[in-house]
Protein backbone atom coordinates (compact mmCIF):
# COMPACT_ATOMS: atom_id res chain seq x y z
CA UNK A 1 0.00 0.00 0.00
CA UNK A 2 1.62 3.20 -0.78
CA UNK A 3 1.68 6.04 1.27
CA UNK A 4 -0.05 9.68 1.10
CA UNK A 5 3.51 11.48 0.59
CA UNK A 6 4.45 8.61 -2.13
CA UNK A 7 1.31 9.28 -4.21
CA UNK A 8 1.95 13.18 -3.67
CA UNK A 9 5.49 12.51 -4.90
CA UNK A 10 4.32 11.05 -8.19
CA UNK A 11 1.54 13.45 -8.78
CA UNK A 12 4.01 16.38 -8.22
CA UNK A 13 6.70 14.56 -11.37
CA UNK A 14 3.50 13.78 -13.11
CA UNK A 15 2.38 17.70 -13.44
CA UNK A 16 6.20 18.50 -14.66
CA UNK A 17 4.90 17.24 -17.30
CA UNK A 18 2.04 19.27 -17.98
CA UNK A 19 1.81 21.27 -21.44
CA UNK A 20 2.08 25.11 -20.26
CA UNK A 21 -1.69 25.83 -21.48
CA UNK A 22 -4.08 22.93 -22.96
CA UNK A 23 -7.01 23.59 -25.27
CA UNK A 24 -9.64 22.93 -23.27
CA UNK A 25 -7.82 21.99 -19.79
CA UNK A 26 -10.10 19.98 -17.38
CA UNK A 27 -7.86 19.38 -14.77
CA UNK A 28 -8.25 15.78 -14.94
CA UNK A 29 -5.85 13.82 -12.80
CA UNK A 30 -5.23 9.29 -14.29
CA UNK A 31 -3.47 7.07 -12.63
CA UNK A 32 -1.90 4.63 -15.79
CA UNK A 33 -0.97 1.94 -13.28
CA UNK A 34 -4.67 0.21 -13.57
CA UNK A 35 -7.38 -0.45 -15.59
CA UNK A 36 -7.58 3.83 -16.51
CA UNK A 37 -4.31 3.09 -18.55
CA UNK A 38 -5.53 0.81 -21.01
CA UNK A 39 -5.76 2.80 -24.19
CA UNK A 40 -9.23 1.93 -25.41
CA UNK A 41 -10.00 3.78 -21.88
CA UNK A 42 -8.14 6.62 -22.69
CA UNK A 43 -9.78 7.07 -25.89
CA UNK A 44 -13.10 6.78 -24.05
CA UNK A 45 -11.99 9.80 -21.93
CA UNK A 46 -11.33 12.03 -25.00
CA UNK A 47 -14.44 10.88 -26.34
CA UNK A 48 -16.36 11.74 -23.45
CA UNK A 49 -14.42 15.16 -23.19
CA UNK A 50 -14.72 16.04 -26.49
CA UNK A 51 -18.64 15.82 -26.31
CA UNK A 52 -18.99 16.95 -22.67
CA UNK A 53 -17.03 20.07 -23.23
CA UNK A 54 -19.03 20.83 -26.63
CA UNK A 55 -15.90 21.41 -28.73
CA UNK A 56 -17.27 22.31 -32.39
CA UNK A 57 -16.92 19.62 -35.10
CA UNK A 58 -13.76 21.34 -36.90
CA UNK A 59 -11.99 20.80 -33.45
CA UNK A 60 -13.07 17.31 -32.77
CA UNK A 61 -11.69 16.80 -36.44
CA UNK A 62 -8.55 17.99 -36.17
CA UNK A 63 -8.16 16.76 -32.80
CA UNK A 64 -8.99 12.83 -34.46
CA UNK A 65 -6.28 13.53 -37.14
CA UNK A 66 -3.85 14.07 -34.86
CA UNK A 67 -5.10 10.91 -32.71
CA UNK A 68 -4.83 8.74 -36.06
CA UNK A 69 -1.31 10.26 -36.53
CA UNK A 70 0.12 8.83 -33.37
CA UNK A 71 2.27 5.69 -33.30
CA UNK A 72 2.99 5.13 -29.74
CA UNK A 73 1.18 4.72 -26.24
CA UNK A 74 3.18 8.04 -24.72
CA UNK A 75 1.92 9.58 -28.22
CA UNK A 76 -1.61 9.27 -27.25
CA UNK A 77 -0.97 10.87 -23.79
CA UNK A 78 0.87 13.26 -25.01
CA UNK A 79 -1.54 14.05 -27.24
CA UNK A 80 -4.47 13.91 -24.51
CA UNK A 81 -2.31 16.49 -22.35
CA UNK A 82 -2.09 18.87 -25.30
CA UNK A 83 -5.43 19.11 -25.37
CA UNK A 84 -7.61 18.42 -21.99
CA UNK A 85 -3.93 19.44 -19.64
CA UNK A 86 -5.17 16.07 -18.10
CA UNK A 87 -2.21 14.62 -15.53
CA UNK A 88 -1.00 10.99 -15.64
CA UNK A 89 0.42 9.14 -13.10
CA UNK A 90 2.60 6.00 -13.59
CA UNK A 91 5.01 3.65 -12.10
CA UNK A 92 7.77 6.67 -11.98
Amino acid sequence: METIQSIERKLARAKQHEPVEAKYPTGLVIDLRGPQGNIFYLFGVAKNLLRDLAVPDKEKTEFKREQDAQTSYQGHLDLLRKWFGIVFINNE
